[in-house]
């Protein structure tokens, strides 16, 4: 009976305890009063996380919202749960017919403080480093290094980095071009 009321049987065996419940009264009366013990002890022991837990969960459910959404009026932020098949949904209507020989660089956002790219590139990008901006990106197509330092991320397709304050950084192409969401964060 345990196992039925924290919904560890079967789809046949919970099938099996209803059925005995339904004839025999006794039963069923036993097992709502063990769910009612359970439910208490839940009620006793569960705590409410702290309210900036509650905001980053509220906040990447939002994000998670509006990536679905697809509206480039309203884009969320981007993150390690960014899933970039929204994203290329999102910029489909940007994308050139024809892949540029350079870059091409198309704003997506700029308020706020968030300022999003949309990069089309072929070309590396030369070494950076950022004081005062979280920087961060998707990859959308193709497949990139990253070098921060003296560490090096391969990325592909759904790869996402965030690129560590005050450390110096560069992004070499290995496939004939990358597509990517850029953003910047500023603190």
């Amino acid at each position: 009976m345990h196992e039925y009321c924290i919904n560890t049987l079967s789809a046949g065996e919970r099938t099996e305890v209803e059925r005995v419940c339904a004839q025999y009264p006794q039963v069923k009366s036993e097992l709502l009063q063990m769910q009612r013990a359970l439910e208490k002890f839940a009620e006793s022991v569960g705590r409410k996380p702290a309210a900036e837990v509650q905001q980053t969960i509220w906040g990447t459910l939002e994000n998670i919202n509006k990536e679905k959404a697809g509206d480039l009026s309203d884009l969320p932020l981007l993150n390690k749960y960014s899933d970039h098949n929204n994203w290329k949904h999102i910029v489909k209507s940007l994308m050139p017919s024809r892949i540029p020989d350079e870059r091409i660089v198309f704003p997506l956002r700029d308020a706020n403080g968030v300022m999003q790219l949309l990069i089309i590139s072929r070309t590396d990008v030369e070494e950076e480093v950022h004081e005062h901006e979280r920087e961060s990106f998707l990859i959308l197509e193709g497949e990139c290094e990253c070098h921060i330092g003296d560490d090096t991320w391969r990325l592909g397709p759904g790869g996402f980095l965030e690129i560590p304050l005050h450390k110096n950084h560069n992004v070499k192409v290995i496939s004939p071009y990358v597509v990517a969401v850029l953003q910047h964060v500023a603190i």
